[in-house]
């Protein structure tokens, strides 16, 4: 094994087209789009089907758990990678469905922070059971070695651009 590169990554880097541009971007990225498109319908079903929850709602549920202090809109939207003014919107319903709350930021008065209330505290940690359950039964096709491995990779092309817009 060399320094640096992975193994495991081979099969999947096999599959990839050679160069990654005009003429093999389109179906690698169209790919990639088709399957983030069908994970979403999977999972989003499930949670309303068992838990009244759409995954939009889901997870910024789950980004404020991740938080002590509770996060103001943009923080919210920079977490899950929407408009400012979409999180807000999708705030305000959340706000109402009782599963979050608005309090004022204790530095900032002039702005506010989103917290989960009890009932979403509740709420998530029921719909991440089965959010967990249906994303395994999607990606039942992989061993475990190949989930961490394109976790790892999608991690780092996602993390790779937010280093190119940072600069």
């Amino acid at each position: 094994m060399t320094p640096g590169h992975d193994d495991a990554a081979e099969p999947l880097a096999a599959s990839l087209p050679a160069r990654v541009g005009v003429a093999g971007g389109v179906p690698w990225l169209t790919t990639l789009v088709r399957l983030e498109i069908a994970l979403w319908d999977r999972v989003d079903g499930r949670l309303r089907s068992e838990h009244d929850l759409p995954l939009a709602y889901f997870e910024a549920l789950w980004f404020l758990a991740q938080s002590t202090t509770g996060l103001r809109v943009g923080e919210l939207a920079s977490a899950m990678r929407i408009t400012p003014g979409g999180t807000s919107k999708l705030a305000d319903r959340i706000v109402r469905a009782g599963l979050i709350r608005r309090e004022a930021d204790p530095l900032d008065r002039r702005v506010s922070r989103l917290r989960l209330t009890p009932k979403g505290t509740r709420r998530l940690a029921a719909a991440k059971v089965s959010y967990e359950s249906e994303l395994d039964t999607a990606i039942a096709s992989l061993d475990e070695r190949d989930r961490r491995t394109l976790h790892r990779l999608v991690t780092r092309v996602l993390d790779a651009q937010d280093e190119t817009v940072a600069h």
